[in-house]
């Protein structure tokens, strides 16, 4: 029984628009190739990048970091689009490698790798057979490989060697695949070469490794954040793909980046699903009640990404996560508090500092947000999507079975 009085800028659409169906062009969950119209913001990457390589800087090691499905590799597939030519980006999907064990089958890999990217550029270089890493595959690749390709650039530019998913190193050195030596071998690259970057890309686990080879390989890099789209790129993946022929309202793009915060899988997501309801609707624009009928549908193409988060948070964040889902209606920010308290209406009595700890690591997680009000701090949910799903899916009641378990 409460009211909110509030102004607002309203757009009238002509009554009358001639349909025209729209092309699906959205794709949750894939990549963005490099010719892809769907790629949009970034920019303060690219500048990053492009201000702190190349032969000009002393600083040569970049860690990117992001959650799962944010647009990591979809970003580092435009990397030579965006930076300056002097920077010669070299993509290596880490997950791809490790089929041959060994460091000579490795090195000869990133060799190919380097080699498919100078014969982009019309400059042709021979790789090794496999037969000539074998002995003594570090030598091959600094003393004879790396000095040709030198050889073969002109001198102001820097190779930059970028790994996407590069923790799947960690699980090549666990299972033997890979010698320990590795992760110094890839220091000594590092320090010693002329002309060479790095880029490691991966998810929070690039923070949390603990091992002594990890650490001592990334005490060097310079670290930022790939996080999600701004307002303003995240409004124009909205709008600009389907333009002209499918308008959103402003009530309808201020609810899309309420459940989406700027994730750039659920935006997809969500503009995919509207594309789709538009054409089965045969109209050519989109309402903040057409966003509403379509989130049962978003809900259900998303189970996948939306069961992946649950089942990395512990009890404790998911108990978090129940009850915050069932207190979205407040729209305002929770105090910790406030979230124990509903939790013990379902005979759920979480320790105080549990909770704190949940928050803050939904928080680490992008899952939810802290805003600090009046010197305290307040969490809401960064995503509303995740929110409505875990509504939907998840029972505080079977929740409280499980914690009892």
């Amino acid at each position: 029984d409460k009211t909110a009085a509030f102004g607002d800028m309203v757009h009238l659409l002509p009554p009358i628009r001639e349909f025209v169906p729209v092309a699906n062009p959205y794709l949750p969950g894939t990549p963005l190739r490099k010719d892809s119209p769907l790629f949009f913001g970034r920019e303060d990457l690219f500048d990053f990048i492009a201000e702190h390589a190349g032969s000009h800087s002393q600083r040569n090691v970049f860690m990117l970091v992001g959650q799962r499905r944010t647009g990591k590799t979809s970003l580092l597939l435009r990397l030579e689009e965006y930076l300056p030519p002097q920077l010669l980006p070299v993509y290596i999907d880490c997950q791809s490698l490790g089929v041959s064990p060994g460091m000579p089958a490795l090195l000869q890999e990133f060799a190919w790798h380097i080699a498919d990217a100078l014969n982009a550029r019309g400059i042709e270089l021979a790789v090794p057979e496999l037969t000539s890493w074998q002995s003594d595959p570090t030598r091959v690749l600094q003393r004879e490989f790396l000095p040709e390709v030198r050889r073969l650039l002109p001198p102001d530019i820097t190779l930059l060697l970028v790994f996407d998913e590069f923790e799947a190193f960690e699980s090549m050195v666990a299972d033997g695949i890979l010698p320990r030596t590795f992760f110094p071998y890839m220091r000594h690259l590092m320090q010693h070469s002329n002309g060479l970057g790095f880029v490691f890309v991966g998810t929070r686990r690039l923070e949390e490794m603990s091992a002594d080879y990890w650490s001592v390989l990334f005490n060097i890099a310079l670290y930022r954040k790939i996080d999600f789209l701004s307002p303003d790129a995240a409004q124009r993946l909205i709008c600009e793909p389907v333009a002209p022929h499918l308008i959103y309202d402003d009530l309808a793009l201020d609810k899309i980046l309420r459940v989406t915060a700027g994730h750039p899988y659920f935006l997809q997501l969500v503009c995919y699903t509207l594309v789709k309801q538009a054409n089965q609707q045969k109209t050519g624009y989109v309402t903040i009640s057409d966003v509403n009928v379509a989130l049962d549908e978003m809900l259900r193409l998303g189970e996948v990404h939306f069961a992946y988060l649950w089942q990395r948070s512990n009890p404790a964040e998911r108990a978090v996560l129940a009850a915050v889902s069932r207190l979205m209606d407040r729209n305002e920010p929770l105090h910790p508090e406030e979230i124990i308290d509903y939790l013990e209406s379902y005979s759920i009595e979480p320790n105080p500092a549990e909770v704190t700890h949940a928050l803050n690591s939904l928080v680490e997680r992008d899952v939810m947000r802290e805003v600090t009000e009046e010197g305290k701090s307040l969490y809401e949910l960064r995503i509303g999507l995740v929110g409505q799903w875990v509504a939907q899916n998840k029972s505080l009641s079977k929740l409280h079975v499980h914690l009892e378990s």
